[in-house]
């Protein structure tokens, strides 16, 4: 597999991760928004415990005992505050990490379109050397077989060449044997008629 392929692949599966990671946050934060009510709401109820000041005392034969209830600042309260502040704290913590990660997931998600139109664009650029390079082969087996038939041509050229210059050769030499012999039956017809003439 090519590097820009590996890559690609690597930034759809970094983006799935991110998604489901920032799926588990929404739910985390959906449970926190649902302890932080409901502590609330344990808070007011505790607060609302109170003795209320207008109501007269029950007559003395009704006493019995109790315990006091819990005052603002009783340990019970106070803890309720502290589990209340921690989860706000863990809130804001988990809110810093949504935003981290959604940034990183639209930064992800802009590299992934980017990364998608220059897949796209990679393919038309691969396809068109991919033509150009079918053609220019089809090109070149074209020359080379005009090549060798310019060969075969050439080769054809040289025997008929080396047959008429064989042929020119041997024409050249009846020629002259042929010259030869008129030069010398000319030479004895010149002296038989010199010999004629010196009896006549």
């Amino acid at each position: 597999m090519t590097d820009w392929a590996q890559q690609y692949l690597g930034a759809l599966k970094a983006r799935d991760r991110v998604e489901k990671a920032n799926i588990r946050l929404y739910e985390h934060c959906a449970r926190i928004e649902d302890e932080k009510a409901e502590l609330a709401q344990v808070a007011l109820v505790t607060k609302g415990e109170g003795p209320e000041p207008n109501r007269p005392p029950p007559p003395p034969s009704l006493f019995r005992v109790s315990s006091p209830p819990p005052r603002p600042e009783s340990p019970s309260v106070a803890e309720m505050r502290l589990d209340l502040a921690r989860a706000q704290q863990e809130r804001s913590e988990l809110q810093r990490r949504l935003e981290l990660l959604t940034s990183d997931l639209d930064s992800l998600k802009v590299r992934s379109r980017k990364e998608a139109k220059k897949l796209a664009q990679t393919s038309v650029q691969v396809a068109h050397l991919t033509t150009k390079l079918r053609d220019r082969d089809e090109e070149l087996k074209g020359k080379a077989k005009l090549v060798e038939q310019v060969q075969d041509e050439n080769v054809t050229l040289n025997l008929q060449l080396n047959v008429a210059e064989e042929r020119a050769q041997k024409l050249k030499e009846e020629n002259q044997e042929l010259i030869d012999r008129w030069m010398a039956r000319m030479g004895k017809e010149a002296e038989r008629m010199n010999e004629e003439s010196k009896f006549g």
